[in-house]
């Protein structure tokens, strides 16, 4: 029997029909009818071609099957009727009856496979989908993977335990490794923070929970290096724990550090020169008050003082704009007088009110604080702001200040925190409602026309924004066109509890801390060494401490402070930090090397760099206290106070003196380069008389100086160096040592300003910021310009230097 008979039986449904030669069907199964197409036609006798269709055409193989050259035929039905709900599927087999030997009869086996074919289909199916779910899963993956690949950051996928699965191609560039060193590995090698994150230990694997935020670290390449990278972590939960763990990301901050750290560099530089200039107007203005002045010249003098106080204040706002958007700015928490707060800030802007004859007011209540604690200095900075817009934008009419407190909580130390709500209203031209929401926005003014017709830069009144936040409050603002405007803002401060009422402040107590007490030295005698490299600064510091009774000796930088100490000692040293040869700091240091603590002097750091963490670092070289220029009198006057001399210490520096008498003869002199110092103010005339005049003014104030020698001395200085310094900024440029350029630019451009040079002083200032940025293209024709500016002010200086001896 032919084999796929029995496969056929074995099947759940099987009939069977037994034809002769012509399709009769002489015999059959019960159930045949029911694979037939057409069940009524399943008799005996009737062609079995009327049941079954498909076996039309298949006559000349029936006879090729009982002539026995074929075994069987095979094919395959689908019977479809109204009767059925759904497609039979049949197989059909034809092979001779062997049984029947004398017969020329045939069998025809039919087997209901629609559960196969079902099944079959179905697996087709199947298959399809798990095809195109791996296709799509392949295709997810190389998405996936060229994501990975593309990513400027580098990217890190851990277990739950921190072992590395995958790395991107940013990571094996940044970290130096190849991702099959890393597999495996510990997240820590690479991020040594995280050693620390790991939770309980046990029999499995240590688990790690890093911050689930991003924050700024070290991680370490394969050859040791240490990279600074924002750090940042996200965890994968699946269903399934191979499929759980950690998503680290890893941005390269090395050149946004380089950035931020030349940008500390350059606002220190720009600091240090800013402030340099206002040491000359403070100290000028100081000197002043303390002369014999009428009741008008002292009122202008105490202006210039107070003026020169805000600008610098301000200076230092503007230096610390990008501290406040970073939210590294720190306030002060002191206590201060509320309505002396007040005052100074109209003080300061009433000379403008008063030139365009407005009105200040100040509505002062009962119910106003009078001591508070918090920044006296960012509060009086936004006041400042609101009012000097106020008078910018008010033609005629007034401007006025109010103030309400309203107690929010109290506690048992006697500090009431109080919620102040400041009002700064004026009748000046207002602001459309449509565009009020741009004004507290960086670099922003309510139209472009306000910049050209009233100037400014658009920043004021986002520094108010960010300061009166920090102070735990808000601001914001009411306007009418053609009425005017009410800037409102509030800050919340504790309250010293001393009750609430008006205070007993006087406009004079302004500028107080400017006397000078002529008897300083009479009464804290002291032995004074004034280390400082630039000439200017030198003399306008020496005349004060010689209005004070204070004859101190010079130093021009860190070396000739070591030898003058070697001579003597002193008792105090003012001590600045820039200078050539050996700066400040690195002097402090050999000080602190070379003489114990009981008989070296006090050094006090004097430096227009007051840089976030300058302090900290100034202190720990050894120096004792820290000035700020420009200088304030009262300040120093301070400070002198605690350095009074003690006759042990004074014993022990006189001992200590003659032993080091001998070794400083052996010292082997140095010529000393210039001084530097000052960022100047471009002028189109190449000299500003007006700072010649102020320089002969200040040496008026001081009897033991000649004025007009006094300034043919300064003259002289400045037409000697120059020269050289222009020699060695072609020299320097020509070897491309930048260090030296700088500082070459640096001092030319100091020196240069301080006698009114201001337009050469500029351009010194622009060569110096191309040496520190290091964009040196432009800088031969910057060259070219120093040199021909600085013809024209020779001629200039000549000039002045023979009117003056004539």
């Amino acid at each position: 029997m032919n084999l796929l008979i029995p496969k056929l039986l074995s099947l759940r449904y099987v009939e069977y029909l037994i034809i002769d030669n012509n399709l009769k069907i002489l015999e059959m199964s019960p159930g045949a009818y029911r694979l037939a197409d057409v069940p009524d036609e399943v008799k005996q006798d009737n062609d079995i071609r009327l049941s079954f269709p498909e076996l039309f055409g298949v006559e000349d193989v029936i006879d090729t099957i009982l002539q026995g050259k074929e075994n069987n035929f095979e094919l395959k039905g689908i019977i479809r009727t109204e009767s059925v709900s759904s497609p039979l599927y049949i197989d059909i087999c034809i092979t001779k009856n062997v049984q029947d030997k004398n017969s020329n009869s045939l069998i025809v086996i039919i087997a209901d496979v629609t559960e196969r074919m079902i099944l079959e289909k179905s697996l087709i199916q199947s298959a399809n989908e798990a095809n195109l779910l791996l296709r799509n899963l392949k295709a997810a993956k190389q998405y996936t993977d060229e994501i990975m690949k593309s990513m400027a950051d580098a990217l890190l996928v851990t277990t739950l335990s921190g072992k590395i699965k995958k790395i991107n191609p940013s990571a094996q560039v940044l970290l130096e490794y190849e991702e099959a060193e890393l597999i495996g590995q510990d997240i820590s090698i690479i991020i040594r923070e995280l050693e620390d994150l790991k939770l309980g230990k046990g029999e499995k694997e240590n688990i790690y929970n890093p911050p689930i935020k991003e924050l700024e670290t070290v991680c370490i390449t394969k050859s040791g290096k240490k990279i600074h990278v924002a750090f940042s972590c996200s965890i994968v939960q699946t269903e399934i724990e191979n499929f759980q763990g950690y998503v680290y990301t890893l941005r390269d901050m090395s050149d946004r550090k380089q950035a931020e750290l030349a940008k500390q560099e350059f606002l220190a530089m720009i600091s240090h020169e800013i402030r340099t200039p206002i040491t000359s107007v403070n100290g000028m203005a100081s000197l002043l008050l303390n002369t014999e002045l009428t009741a008008q010249q002292q009122d202008f003098a105490q202006t210039i003082y107070m003026s020169s106080n805000a600008l610098h204040k301000i200076i230092n706002d503007i230096l610390d704009f990008s501290k406040i958007e970073s939210g590294k700015l720190e306030l002060e928490e002191q206590s201060f007088e509320l309505r002396r707060c007040i005052n100074e800030a109209l003080y300061l802007v009433s000379p403008i009110a008063k030139e365009k004859k407005l009105i200040l007011m100040f509505l002062d209540t009962p119910d106003i604080p009078t001591t508070v604690v918090g920044d006296i200095t960012r509060l009086r900075q936004i006041l400042i702001n609101l009012l000097s817009n106020a008078i910018k934008f008010t033609e005629t009419g007034s401007i006025e200040v109010s103030a309400i407190a309203r107690e929010i909580m109290s506690n048992q130390h006697g500090k009431n925190s109080y919620e102040i709500h400041f009002v700064v209203k004026d009748t000046g031209i207002g602001i459309p409602s449509d565009r009020l929401e741009r004004l507290f926005k960086a670099f922003s003014q309510v139209n472009s026309s306000i910049t050209r017709q009233y100037g400014g830069t658009g920043l004021g009144l986002a520094i108010c924004k960010q300061l009166t936040e920090l102070m735990g409050g808000r601001i914001w603002v009411d306007s009418e066109p053609g009425v005017g405007s009410a800037f409102n803002f509030t800050i919340t401060t504790p309250v010293i509890s001393e009750g609430l009422g008006h205070g007993d402040w006087k406009i004079n107590d302004l500028a107080a801390d400017a006397k000078i007490n002529p008897r300083m030295a009479e009464q804290y005698p002291l032995k004074i060494l004034l280390v400082e490299d630039h000439v200017i600064n030198q003399r306008i510091i020496r005349l004060m401490l010689q209005q004070m009774g204070y004859q101190p000796d010079v130093a021009n930088n860190g070396l000739e402070a070591l030898l003058a100490l070697r001579r003597q000692l002193y008792d105090v040293v003012l001590m600045d930090l820039q200078m050539p040869v050996m700066d400040g700091i690195t002097a402090t240091q050999h000080i602190c090397q070379e003489w114990t603590p009981d008989v070296r002097p006090m050094i006090i750091a004097l430096t227009a760099n007051a840089m976030s963490g300058d302090r900290d670092r100034y202190l720990a070289s050894g120096m004792d206290d820290y000035l700020v220029k420009p200088i304030r009198i009262a300040e120093l006057m301070q400070l002198l106070k605690r350095c009074q001399i003690q006759s042990q210490k004074s014993q022990k520096a006189e001992q200590a003196s003659a032993q080091n008498i001998q070794e400083s003869k052996e010292q082997v002199s140095t010529n000393l380069s210039p001084s530097d110092s000052c960022l100047p103010t471009a002028n189109s005339f190449p000299i500003d008389q007006a700072i010649l005049q102020k320089i002969l003014q200040m040496a008026d104030l001081n009897s033991s100086a000649h004025a007009v020698e006094f300034l043919l001395e300064i003259i002289d200085d400045y037409l000697k160096d120059a020269p050289i310094l222009l020699q060695n900024i072609h020299l320097y440029f020509s070897q491309t040592n930048l260090k030296s350029l700088r500082r070459a630019a640096h001092t030319l451009s100091s020196i240069s300003a301080i006698l009114g040079a201001t337009t050469l002083a500029s351009l010194c200032a622009e060569l110096e910021t191309m040496v520190v940025t290091e964009a040196l293209f432009g800088a031969t024709e910057k060259i070219f310009q120093i040199e021909a500016e600085y013809q024209q002010v020779q001629i200039v200086l000549e000039q002045e230097r023979q009117k003056y001896k004539d």
